[in-house]
């Protein structure tokens, strides 16, 4: 048998006070995430989880209650003149320039925070995403920006607490993630991993709803697939693409259950989401941990009580509230 947990974190400005806090944060959530399970375990959390670090990084922590603008504001008047000096030189944007700045010590406080949870725990485990430029270690220069574009990036970590994979999200959604000066990763690019509890595979939020991203993996063996998601739409609103679904329904009627369905190799998906408020987001979602039924996708329940039968293993409660959703399975070697 083997653990797969979803954890569905609340934002909380004081966890990114310092990468100490951050790490103690994540080390606890783990933690929980892996008492009692059988055997190996994957604990994956949400898109976005790792962003505030960039805040940390720029010493402005202090900010955050006040929202990720105010505090990137802050920063910004402080260090402006410094990254134009830098887009000029380098012939980058200021974005990039301003990204390039912070990334280095924010990736070593991700990191860390997660190669010791990992280690801890004895999990593998997904870290959830950030928005960084490519950030590597050469013996010669240490860590450093490779390259210079910035995408929402994905982690996976081994137990030893080795980074095994990297996954940039590849569609983009509107707003945000248009504003601020991501670039798109590519479908080719996307990881498939071994490790203790199958092949694992990483596909970032709105990914994880383009059935030709799945197609991909499936066919590179990938027998886990992780969504790390934030889904700032209200959950109870009507779901525009149909509205007579809510968004809540969506989710579970045409997202990540309803990719598995006759794939070849995918068995298990892992649906961590966040929740909480840090202006301008306000996130919502329930997390699943779901499984590949066979046959057609079962019809939702009448009676609203999803469970295994319908291919939802785990469900969190509520879309507002911090949960940890936990299935023990078999390994998708023997499933």
């Amino acid at each position: 048998m083997v653990r797969l947990a979803a954890v569905q974190p609340r934002w909380r400005a004081e966890d990114y006070a310092s990468a100490e806090r951050f790490a103690a944060r994540v080390r606890e959530l783990c933690a929980a995430a892996v008492a009692g399970a059988p055997g190996p375990a994957l604990v994956a959390f949400p898109e976005l989880w790792a962003l505030p670090l960039l805040i940390t990084a720029g010493g402005a922590a202090d900010r955050l209650a006040d929202g990720l603008w105010a505090a990137a504001g802050s920063i910004a008047r402080r260090r402006a003149l410094r990254w134009l000096g830098a887009a000029v030189r380098h012939r980058r944007s200021p974005v990039r320039a301003a990204y390039a700045d912070l990334a280095v010590a924010a990736f070593e406080a991700w990191t860390g925070a997660f190669a010791g949870a990992a280690r801890a725990c004895g999990a593998t485990v997904v870290a959830g995403t950030g928005f960084f430029p490519t950030v590597g270690y050469e013996a010669a220069r240490g860590l450093h920006v490779v390259d210079p574009r910035v995408t929402n990036l994905a982690l996976a970590f081994s137990p030893e607490g080795a980074i095994v994979a990297r996954a940039s999200k590849v569609f983009l959604t509107e707003g945000l993630e248009r504003r601020v000066g991501l670039a798109r990763g590519r479908v080719e690019d996307l990881p498939v991993v071994a490790t203790p509890v199958g092949r694992v595979a990483i596909a970032v939020c709105l990914d994880g709803w383009y059935h030709h991203v799945l197609e991909r993996l499936d066919g590179l063996g990938a027998q886990v697939l992780v969504q790390p998601s934030a889904n700032a739409a209200d959950w109870g609103r009507r779901w525009p693409p149909d509205p007579a679904l809510s968004e809540g329904e969506a989710w579970l009627v045409r997202g990540l259950r309803a990719g598995l369905a006759g794939r070849a190799h995918l068995r298990y998906g892992v649906n961590p989401m966040l929740v909480g408020d840090l202006s301008p987001l306000a996130v919502r979602g329930r997390s699943t941990v779901v499984a590949r039924v066979p046959g057609p996708v079962p019809d939702p329940p009448a009676d609203g009580a999803w469970g295994a039968a319908h291919g939802i293993l785990a469900l969190a409660p509520t879309p507002d509230a911090e949960a940890l959703v936990v299935a023990d399975v078999p390994h998708p070697d023997e499933a």
